[in-house]
């Protein structure tokens, strides 16, 4: 079984949708939250994209300041 990991695009994608669903703050919240239930878990193909989705959503809020 092949796995395909989030495109750039749909990682970009994803971190927008949490902006626009809950602001700046709460996608930071959220992303990282994310981040750290799966590394705890030991989910790491899915811990990579959560981190690169919450790098995004960082550029996407500094870039709002």
């Amino acid at each position: 079984m092949t796995t395909q990991s989030p495109t750039d695009e749909d990682v970009r994608r994803a971190a927008e949708e949490l902006i626009a669903r809950y602001g700046f703050q709460v996608a930071l919240e959220d992303a990282k939250r994310r981040a750290d239930v799966f590394a705890q878990d030991g989910r790491w193909p899915d811990h990579s994209t959560a981190m690169r989705i919450l790098t995004v959503v960082e550029q996407l809020a500094g870039d709002a300041r």
